[in-house]
């Protein structure tokens, strides 16, 4: 099934998508900094194209969720999210949209006037939506990789590992984290591992939890005593009991000097604790 409308939008495209240059490169609602409509044209002819497909099922399909705007709603979406990752702002987003619309508004006949307006309202709550998720998965993304870079994995003296975990990283990010210090363990033969957990979010949460115990599964543990400082007593119970199943030795710290000069001890150090 055809409508004028559908023919319109494949057969004068190519217009179409210069008249919604012309609107969006005017439009009032994009910053001074916003990038010329040549940089998105390939996008708008896409979405053209998706709604042409849409419009030939009728007027009655025109609405959210409805099987015929399935590919347009995710080209829609694709769009907000590229649009993210290329710096637009979420106002370039709905001018796109806004443009478009008037564009093809153009060629509409009276009785789908409604609808097509209708429809680019939807389409464009979809590309502002995917614009923010996207925009939101890059800023953890990158808090993450900050993170994974930042935290400290040193040797306080040349046997003695330690990592000073902070924030809140999420599992793959720990799961580096710990890598670099099994790497450090593996290289100096170290007896200790010092994991100071005091800088968390929340020791508890599932990210920590999960790396922690396969941290706790890594077969060269059983030879390393792993002291832990700052952790709570709740989930150090389930700790000292995976760490029993895989033959590790745990020990928990409430303050880093004590868990420092066990790992001296451990190291064959000699401290003399001085008191007051």
């Amino acid at each position: 099934m055809s409508t004028p409308l559908a023919d319109a939008l494949v057969g004068t495209r190519d217009s179409i998508v210069a008249s919604w240059s012309h609107r969006f490169d005017r439009s009032g609602l994009r910053g001074p900094a916003a990038s010329l409509a040549s940089q998105h044209a390939a996008m708008a002819g896409g979405l053209i194209e998706s709604l042409a497909v849409a419009v030939s099922s009728g007027a009655e399909q025109l609405r959210p969720g409805s099987h015929a705007l399935r590919d347009l709603e995710k080209a829609t979406a694709f769009a907000g999210a590229s649009l993210a990752s290329g710096g637009a702002t979420g106002f370039e987003v709905a001018a796109l949209l806004l443009a478009l619309r008037d564009a093809v508004l153009e060629h509409t006949e009276m009785e789908l006037t409604r609808p097509i307006e209708g429809l680019f309202e939807w389409l464009t709550v979809i590309a502002l939506d995917a614009f923010a998720s996207s925009g939101r998965r890059a800023a953890a993304e990158r808090a993450a990789e900050q993170l994974e870079a930042g935290t400290p994995v040193v040797l306080l003296t040349p046997e003695i590992p330690a990592v000073f975990l902070v924030g809140a990283p999420p599992e793959e990010a720990l799961d580096s984290i710990f890598a670099r210090a099994m790497l450090l363990v593996v290289r100096v033969g170290a007896a200790s591992l010092l994991v100071d957990v005091s800088g968390l979010t929340d020791v508890a949460a599932p990210p920590v939890r999960a790396s922690v115990e396969r941290l706790l599964g890594h077969r060269r543990m059983s030879t390393v005593e792993l002291l832990m400082v700052g952790a709570g007593p709740e989930i150090l119970a389930r700790w000292r009991d995976l760490a029993g199943s895989h033959n590790v030795k745990l020990r928990d710290f409430d303050r880093f000097d004590g868990a420092l000069a066990h790992a001296f001890q451990n190291a064959g150090f000699n401290v003399i604790r001085r008191t007051s």
